[in-house]
């Protein structure tokens, strides 16, 4: 592996509510390194998601610091964070998160037109990303035309198009049944270590978890096992 890409310290979150406050994350330190795919284990309110979420930048930490690469993302403005987003992180989600309205192609490509690329040339790459999906029959189709796998594949497709460095995903398989997720693993797996992407995803099954590098196992906000 490559020098640490995302490194985490102490890295709290504190939610507040009138009478309590919860620590769904605490004091967290990690290094994961460029290539390497990583799994976060842990059972539903462990704080799984909300690690995942802190290191994406779409919520802030409460305390602790989270550099991606030379940048510090926690000190930086919310515009900032954005274009960083869109630069370097492709995301995955258990509910797919299609455009109803559009095409698988017109999906994929969504990320490259938020980037500035002309349409033809984004919809060029997202028909290279799609058919080497095995999708190469179904770009014209909209979501709602699509199992949930083919749907996963799309989003999939979407995140990588523009090569990010990091791909993260929620869950990627928790609305598919069995046989479908372990494709849909595979597929990750192999789409990763072709690109050289870091892939950080979030997981309750160990079966799952087996398809990465390293798995890191999260329980009460805190890490309780790392096989890094």
């Amino acid at each position: 592996m490559d020098d640490p890409i995302i490194r985490v310290k102490n890295l709290t979150k504190i939610y507040k509510t009138q009478d309590t406050r919860v620590k769904a994350v605490n004091s967290v330190s990690l290094e994961i390194s460029q290539g390497e795919a990583c799994a976060i284990v842990g059972t539903s309110g462990s704080g799984k998601s909300t690690l995942l979420s802190l290191i994406a930048g779409l919520e802030r930490p409460t305390a602790g610091h989270i550099l991606i690469g030379s940048r510090s993302i926690h000190a930086m403005s919310e515009s900032a964070l954005v274009d960083f987003r869109l630069r370097n992180v492709g995301f995955v989600f258990q509910n797919y998160n299609l455009f109803e309205t559009m095409t698988a192609e017109e999906n994929a490509a969504f990320v490259l037109a938020a980037k500035g690329y002309p349409k033809a040339k984004r919809l060029k790459m997202a028909r290279e990303m799609l058919t080497g999906m095995g999708l190469g029959q179904h770009l014209k189709h909209k979501p709602m035309q699509l199992s949930g796998g083919q749907q996963q594949r799309v989003a999939i497709a979407r995140a990588l198009v523009a090569k990010p460095k990091i791909l993260l995903a929620d869950e990627p398989t928790g609305n598919l049944d069995s046989r479908t997720a372990q494709e849909i693993m595979e597929l990750l797996r192999e789409s990763v270590k072709k690109e050289k992407t870091t892939l950080l995803f979030v997981t309750h099954d160990m079966e799952k978890a087996a398809f990465a590098d390293r798995i890191i196992q999260i329980k009460d906000g805190e890490i309780i096992k790392d096989n890094g």
